[in-house]
């Protein structure tokens, strides 16, 4: 498991090229037969061997991949303020129409099933090559120059050759003259300075291209090795693979039939009861707050209802109420955690929601394992058997540049200013031709082989320039995605339509686009599913910190029906705007009660007067009494009498002392001034108006319910405890656990950093210094061309002065007629 797995030859080898760009683009090649075994049912591919091809990558990249932090953003560097931003769109530039993008549509770089596209890829490819052959001319001549090489080999051994018409041979030595002297002088002296000054370019430019090439392979393998086998630190994430084994993981417990589920089932069975109760004490609160809200929000003929306010509370000043401080309290204890695992247990892992979860989480894993499948077959398995070729080729190519741009400068400085000074200081009659024989054939090497070296890079700079275009522009891109999607493998090879994997498709692009999130359960749609883990832990949390005490404060509960007894019924006179009524009455009148005696007030130091006391502060003791009082004497109250009618003639502040008197008597008598709503042993509301008395006794009724329900919650909490805080959690510990650690430890947004790392590497390093180089290789062709010339030029003069003039005073020592020149 450990050890490399190579991936079967892709069909097409430019596949290595298009991705990685990192070899001219070879022949097609003969292509392995497609396995028939469905990707869906086939066993998982391991590639743990990505970690040891890292190591060894990384081992010499002059820039190690940074630590990233998985939660960033890392929003998209702008493209256009990158370094060497230009040289990357060259080539496209020059191209015009991006002739890459049939062969991309035409050739899937994953597998597909059937291989029915094998046909068109051929098509496309051979396409796309033949329009690569205009880029072939620096290798063409580089191939011409070594032709012409052999032509020139050829005439320096057979003498035949230098007497054709075209390479005709002297008649008759004869001596350079001063002005070929210096304009030799001159070339070769030019030649040399720029030969070596581009030759040290060179250099400059095959270190930033191997630079960039060893930059590009590390962090190619570390987004593969940390996309798909994760990292422990800088980025923390599980990799693709664990989280396809947590996934399939959390399937299996989540199989209604399994252990934990099975125990979930029991135990919320077992707690039903705390449960039920819980419930409603929850409801019984909640509906007595509703009557005293719908009773209190506004005021009865004048009357404030205090216990209304007491119970539920003032916004303005800030107090609580009781029933409020009994929901809060209740929230506070371990009885709210409890009761939140219960829900959430229930509301997910029970009955269809279950079944719901389940499948969502099934369909993650298979869409998972396709973007899997597609993210390997597109960055790894279409490349990883070329990996001994590209490096063989790069350092071939690196140590190959490198010894030609050493063996250009000792031509250029050391060679050719050797040949010159040695033939300038010869004493000989003839000088000797061989320094410059020597010269001209080691010119044209740096000839020949710099034409080739440039040829080969531009060759590699069309197809590379092309696919930095393509997956920035067109395939990284949100609608790129969806519509490569067969071609980078994004599909459910099980499916019987081949259709896109919408799913894997969004995993893609919150990845690996400009505008991703990183949040891969949310792409699976798995977040809100997975949701019950972050609700369970946090209430498992909050039941070990709360008080392992009572769960319910009995003395509260008590103090509100102690209140509903005494003071349910108080309903204190408080008009908005009061009437003049007889100052030194109207002290005692506002405030009052619709009792029949005073009582003490609320706060055990106040006195609220009563009925009696009332009529009483109207004109008098004996003048008034109420009908629902028990002072009697005078004239009876009640809530029509006495009329307007009955009281023309006397004082303002009397009449409207007894208009108010009736309104408290209304309030007494009338029968449909308050709400008495029920509560069925269902939870069903039913609306129903009553009388004062009625409002009084429901009021202590309601108080009772809460107070037995508070009671019970109570005691069925201390039996549920055990069951929900500890038998559960251990129930549930493994599953929360596996998905914790999906919900914390699988974000992915820090791929989209790694990727823009390996195409800065790539495509604006590798790509601008193989375009400057080729330049620079061209250039020193030029050079060198001009130096072999020269020195050629140079070697036939002295040839021809040596074979001519030596063979001339032979023929005059034999004939005595014929003389050489001096």
């Amino acid at each position: 498991p450990g050890g490399r797995r190579m991936a079967p030859r892709s069909r097409w080898p430019w596949r290595a090229c298009a991705l990685a760009a990192m070899a001219l683009l070879p022949a097609p090649v003969q292509a392995q037969e497609a396995s028939g075994t469905a990707a869906g049912t086939a066993p998982s591919v391991s590639y743990g061997w990505l970690r040891q091809e890292r190591e060894e990558f990384c081992r010499t990249a002059a820039n190690q991949p940074p630590k990233l932090d998985e939660e960033s953003d890392y929003p998209p560097q702008a493209h256009d303020e990158q370094v060497n931003a230009g040289s990357r769109t060259t080539m496209q530039s020059f191209r015009g129409e991006d002739e890459f993008l049939p062969v991309m549509r035409s050739c899937p770089l994953v597998p597909q099933p059937g291989g029915g596209s094998d046909g068109m890829c051929g098509d496309a490819f051979q396409a796309y090559a033949s329009g690569l052959l205009m880029y072939a001319a620096p290798l063409m001549i580089g191939v011409a120059s070594l032709f012409v090489w052999n032509i020139c080999c050829l005439v320096a051994l057979c003498r035949c050759c230098r007497r054709c018409c075209l390479c005709s041979e002297r008649k008759g030595p004869r001596p350079a003259q001063i002005w070929q002297k210096g304009g030799v002088l001159i070339v070769l002296l030019t030649c040399s300075i720029a030969m070596c000054v581009s030759a040290l370019t060179a250099l400059g430019y095959t270190g930033e291209i191997n630079g960039g090439m060893t930059d590009m392979l590390c962090n190619l393998f570390t987004l593969a090795d940390e996309t798909l086998n994760g990292s422990p630190e800088g980025p923390i994430f599980l990799g693709i693979e664990e989280g396809i084994n947590r996934l399939t993981m959390i399937r299996r417990m989540l199989d209604v039939d399994g252990r934990a589920m099975t125990d979930v089932r029991a135990i919320l069975d077992e707690t039903a009861g705390f449960a039920a109760a819980m419930d409603g004490l929850l409801l019984k609160v909640e509906h007595m707050r509703r009557v005293l809200s719908i009773v209190g929000e506004r005021k009865v003929k004048a009357h404030s209802c205090w216990f209304c306010r007491n119970a539920l509370g003032n916004n303005a000043t800030g107090e609580l109420g009781l029933l409020n401080e009994l929901v809060l309290s209740v929230q506070q204890s371990s009885a709210e955690a409890m009761r939140n695992i219960q829900k959430a247990a229930s509301d997910t892992l029970t009955g269809k929601p279950l079944v719901e979860v389940s499948t969502s989480v099934r369909r993650g894993g298979v869409a998972l394992e396709n973007f899997k499948r597609g993210f390997a077959g597109t960055w790894v398995d279409s490349i990883s058997s070329w990996l001994g070729l590209v490096r063989t080729v790069e350092d071939a190519r690196h140590t190959g540049f490198r010894a030609l741009c050493a063996f250009c400068v000792f031509l250029a400085a050391v060679l050719s200013n050797l040949t010159v000074y040695q033939t300038r200081r010869s004493k000989k009659k003839y000088p000797g031709s061989a320094p410059a024989l020597v010269t001209w054939c080691a010119g044209f090497c740096a000839v020949s082989l710099a034409l080739l070296f440039a040829g080969g890079l531009i060759l590699a700079c069309v197809p590379v320039s092309e696919v930095c275009h393509f997956w920035r522009y067109d395939l990284l891109t949100h609608g790129g995605i969806s519509d490569y999607y067969q071609q980078i493998g994004l599909f459910d090879p099980t499916s019987l339509n081949g259709g896109a994997d919408d799913l894997a498709v969004d995993v893609w692009r919150t990845c690996m686009t400009p505008e991703g999130t990183g949040d891969i359960l949310g792409a699976l749609q798995l977040r809100q599913r997975l949701d019950f883990q972050r609700v369970l832990h946090e209430s498992f949390i909050t039941l070990e910190d709360v008080n392992v005490g009572a769960v319910i404060d009995t003395a509260k509960y008590e103090l509100l029906v102690s209140q509903a007894q005494s003071f349910g019924g108080l309903f204190v006179f408080d008009p908005d705007e009061p009437l003049p009524l007889e100052p030194n009455a109207a002290p005692k009148m506002i405030g009052s009660s619709v009792e029949p005696d005073d009582q003490e007030g609320p706060d055990g130091e106040s006195l609220i007067y009563g009925l009696n006391t009332y009529a009483r502060l109207i004109a008098g003791p004996g003048q008034y009494s109420f009908a629902s009082g028990t002072a009697g004497g005078g004239t009876v109250i009640t809530a029509t009498t006495p009329s307007e009618e009955d009281l023309q003639g006397e004082l303002v502040v009397r009449q409207n002392a007894l208009y108010y008197a009736r309104l408290k008597e209304q309030i007494l008598t009338e029968p449909d001034v308050f709400r008495c709503d029920l509560l069925d042993s269902q939870y069903q509301v039913t609306e129903r108006v009553c009388s004062y008395e009625e409002f009084k006794a429901s009021v202590i009724a309601y108080a009772q319910e809460v107070r037995d329900a508070g009671v019970t919650v109570g005691e069925e909490a201390q039996r549920a405890r055990q069951l929900v805080a500890s038998d559960m959690q251990n129930s549930l510990r493994q599953l929360l656990a596996e998905v914790r650690a999906l919900r914390e430890r699988f974000r992915c947004r820090f791929i989209w950093r790694r990727w823009e790392n390996f195409d800065f590497s790539l495509c604006n390093v590798a790509l601008p210094g193989m375009l400057n180089a080729a330049l620079t290789w061209m250039i020193i062709a030029g050079f060198a061309l001009l130096l072999v010339i020269t020195h050629y030029k140079m070697w036939r003069h002295l040839l021809d002065n040596r074979v001519v003039g030596e063979e001339l005073e032979r023929f005059s020592k034999k004939y005595g007629y014929l003389s050489t020149n001096k």
